[in-house]
């Protein structure tokens, strides 16, 4: 028989929201493609034998798509002011843009071979 506890269920619409967040259409070295951050649910379990503790949570997720290609999880995002830096999966290169005024732009770049490579958003 295992016991379940459940913890207090803070949920996803009680993280402040960032400017980073939501659907962004992108420019990858002139190329189309998609961006999107979004705050999700992340509950967590831990059992001791037969007891089990749920407790909620939340994670920042992120994913590119670069033309018609398959959505790439993007990692660790990390804001200062109007500066954000995350990782690509897709061969683990760290990305930055930096927010225009009204953050509904962004521009930086992207890392292939050790060449940067331009990247700008506009929030959709």
């Amino acid at each position: 028989m295992v016991l379940a506890a459940s913890a207090s269920l803070a949920g996803a619409s009680t993280v402040p929201s960032q400017w980073y967040f939501g659907n962004w259409a992108c420019l990858i070295d002139g190329r189309p493609a998609q961006m999107v951050w979004r705050v999700v649910d992340d509950p967590q379990t831990s059992c001791d034998g037969d007891i089990c503790t749920t407790s909620s949570g939340v994670a920042i997720r992120g994913w590119f798509k670069d033309g018609s290609g398959p959505w790439v999880r993007l990692e660790r995002p990390r804001v200062s002011g109007n500066d954000f830096r995350f990782v690509y999966t897709g061969d683990r290169t760290n990305w930055f843009l930096r927010a225009a005024a009204g953050r509904r732009s962004a521009a930086g770049n992207t890392i292939w071979q050790d060449n940067a490579y331009p990247l700008s958003c506009v929030k959709r």
